[in-house]
């Protein structure tokens, strides 16, 4: 669907209820079906990159049962996590392609993985070669992987962390159910600093809340997990995904007119590490009230008034806050700085360039370095039609900017939002927003 986005008259206000993470969504549903009995699933987010690993739940012969109020049963037969020997379509889902791949050595036969995730040369070799050290042998050609584990090897598993956290999300899903003979544990060694902490704590959140024990010294790098451990099944709710909610946060404190926006079912004690958007906004001269008793975030916008600072940004932990902070640098006085960015080039999209070249289109002056992206002030941006390289987080961070853009702006499959913010353009609407279907 194609859809024209005005410059917005008036000032927005409202309520948003935020979705369930998608972070913590992949991981529930995986840490359910590996579980004996029944789990039970509340307020996950269910499309995009989730819909596909839900997808390959079932087909490895996971019952996932929708009820009402968004609550899913989760249950493995006694066939699930046997044999499959078809390909599995994992698309472009770095998290589903990743955590099965580490899963296929639990596979008698392993395990056949394609998408489109290959074909865009997204990095997976450094996990396969951990994966080694455990005795998984692999081939991967045209678009293709398949893994399956040819030697029960249980070696201290040593891999990079500056790449993706995801490979380690992988290895600490995999391990605990791993027998091994003569050791009672495995060990994870980081050979570089770790980038995007906040993903393994969500992993290490989910599986201890599935009776999964590991033990984490993210100072020296190093994870310590018992093997031969039992998932047990569990009631999991899915807390409100921050991610998806700074997009509103930016839309409510770039308003030209006074504004204010509830976002409801966001609580700051969970592992998100998105959450930070609180403290950079605040840190930036944004008016923003933590109601914490009643897990609700009142954010109130009047930029004309109440303008923003430029910053500097420290991006390792916050990949995904990426994109939309570039949008706010552009709308702060002075210069933004995003650093400890590279590790964003290995996104859905390379994100640096992405959102590099959309501001430049808008009229925002920016440099991009290997390892940074400055924005500087730009008092009037222009209507562009988007690019968003089929990247979710850049669609939506490219569409709050067009909604104070000089004129108006024109986005193409703006269905790529749901693949983390299915509701985005309704919500937008919703808060006063002018977007129409062309």
């Amino acid at each position: 669907m194609n859809l024209k986005i005005n410059p917005i008259t008036n000032s927005l206000n409202g309520e948003i209820i935020a979705q369930g993470s998608k972070s913590y969504s992949h991981r529930a549903f995986i840490a359910a079906s590996l579980a004996d009995g029944i789990s039970i699933i509340k307020n996950p987010l269910t499309s995009g990159d989730v819909e596909v690993t839900m997808n390959v739940l079932r087909s490895l012969g996971v019952k996932i049962l929708e009820k009402s109020d968004n609550t899913y049963i989760v249950k493995s037969s006694q066939d699930s996590f046997k044999s499959y020997k078809k390909a599995l379509d994992c698309r472009n889902s770095g998290t589903t392609i990743r955590i099965f791949c580490a899963l296929s050595l639990l596979f008698k036969d392993g395990l056949n993985l394609k998408g489109i995730f290959f074909k865009l040369k997204r990095p997976i070799l450094p996990l396969l070669e951990a994966l080694e050290q455990l005795g998984a042998v692999f081939k991967l050609s045209d678009g293709k992987l398949k893994i399956k584990r040819k030697k029960v090897l249980c070696n201290k598993i040593k891999i990079q962390g500056d790449l993706s956290s995801q490979f380690i999300t992988s290895l600490l899903i995999l391990c605990p159910q791993l027998k091994c003979e003569n050791k009672d544990y495995i060990e994870i060694a980081l050979t570089t600093p770790l980038v995007s902490k906040p993903f393994v704590d969500i992993t290490l959140d989910v599986l201890e809340t599935f009776g999964i024990n590991i033990q984490a010294n993210f100072e020296i790098g190093k994870f310590y997990i018992t093997n031969d451990q039992t998932y047990r099944s569990q009631s999991f709710t899915i807390p409100g995904d921050f991610s998806s909610a700074a997009f509103i946060f930016a839309a409510a404190v770039l308003s030209k007119k006074p504004s204010s926006i509830i976002l409801r079912n966001l609580s700051i004690k969970n592992s998100q590490g998105d959450k930070k958007i609180i403290e950079i906004l605040r840190k930036m001269g944004a008016n923003i009230k933590i109601e914490e008793e009643e897990d609700r975030i009142v954010i109130t916008g009047d930029i004309r008034n109440h303008p923003l600072e430029g910053n500097e940004i420290d991006c390792t932990d916050i990949p995904d806050l990426f994109p939309i902070l570039s949008i706010i640098g552009a709308f702060a006085e002075g210069k933004t700085i995003l650093y400890n960015v590279s590790h964003l080039g290995l996104k859905e999209t390379d994100r640096i360039s992405a959102m590099a070249r959309e501001l430049r289109k808008m009229g925002v002056k920016v440099i991009e370095e290997d390892d940074k992206l400055t924005i500087y002030h730009c008092d009037k941006l222009n209507g562009i039609t988007i690019n968003h390289n089929n990247d979710h987080r850049v669609a939506m961070a490219c569409s709050i900017a067009a909604l104070y853009a000089d004129s108006s702006s024109k986005i193409e499959n703006s269905e790529i939002v749901k693949d983390s913010y299915p509701s985005f353009f309704e919500d937008l609407k919703e808060l006063g927003a002018q977007i129409d279907n062309i």
